[in-house]
């Protein structure tokens, strides 16, 4: 199933040429235009007069001399005007690649543009899974802190999913498989971490309901000591000790290295539990 990609919140994305004389028309225009009587320059001749292969192959070589600008110059062109050969598609990709090289803000929204085009424009390229690891991966680079808006985590998650399933044999799926694990980690400890504001701000019910909740919908969740040492402290603060009991011995069971066991053991004796009752035996005696 081919999935192509929303356009409609990612910005305006570039016109493209379809047709090489087009091009050249362009670039001679804008040559006219901004130099007046003068002849074109240098870099507006080579394009217009070597061969593909050959303005291909000097945007390659400028890009791994880190010199995107100009590297992206030549490659643009290539893609431009031969958007359906081999070098065409591929300076698309090289183009996106050294957009995500140049890494920021900036340079991971264009590399995005860039990698959304390819897929969109390429349902049969021998590339795609690369392409769709990368989209992901840009994604994943602007990822913030638990603690902030968790947009970018969100689609980073799709795209890797959307890899793992149009791609299962990829080898770019072993390493998404374990970036949605972090991932998936990092929107859980958002979710705790929403939870233990209404905590601090005296609202323990709240935050049990949310942990709740976290705790469903995350049952892989790696911090989960923390979450059943929390929960126990906000059903003690609701005087439900026997409650906080249970949550409290599940740390000092199932996480007994945690530094919340230690805490947790010194909490347990401070509850208001009912001891277990005796067993009484009521078989006859003979």
């Amino acid at each position: 199933m081919i999935h192509l990609e929303d356009t409609s919140r990612q910005g305006p994305r570039p016109f493209r040429l379809a047709a090489g004389s087009v091009a050249a028309a362009i670039l001679l225009f804008a040559a006219a235009c901004s130099s007046g009587p003068k002849k074109p320059d240098k870099t507006t001749l080579e394009l217009l007069n070597s061969p593909k292969e050959v303005l291909f192959e000097k945007g390659k070589a400028l890009l791994a001399k880190k010199k995107f600008e100009d590297g992206r110059k030549y490659l643009n062109f290539v893609f431009e005007t031969y958007p359906n050969d081999p070098e065409g598609r591929q300076s698309l990709l090289l183009v996106a690649d050294s957009y995500f090289r140049q890494a920021g803000t900036t340079g991971y929204t264009e590399a995005r543009f860039r990698y959304r085009d390819y897929l969109n424009r390429y349902p049969g390229a021998p590339q795609r899974d690369y392409a769709r690891y990368q989209f992901a991966y840009c994604y994943d680079k602007e990822h913030e802190k638990s603690d902030r808006d968790q947009t970018s985590t969100r689609e980073a998650l799709q795209q890797y999913q959307v890899l793992i399933q149009e791609y299962p044999n990829s080898t770019y799926v072993t390493v998404a498989r374990e970036r949605i694990r972090r991932l998936t980690d990092s929107l859980a400890d958002h979710e705790f971490g929403v939870g233990y504001f209404y905590m601090r701000k005296g609202s323990p019910s709240a935050a049990l309901q949310r942990w709740a909740s976290l705790e469903q919908r995350f049952p892989e969740y790696s911090g989960k000591d923390k979450l059943f040492f929390y929960q126990a402290e906000a059903l003690r603060r609701l005087r439900r000790d026997e409650e906080a009991a249970r949550f409290y011995s599940r740390v000092i069971e199932e996480f007994p290295a945690s530094q919340y066991a230690k805490t947790a053991k010194g909490r347990v004796p401070k509850l208001k539990v009912q001891p277990a009752s005796a067993s009484v035996d009521t078989s006859a005696k003979n």
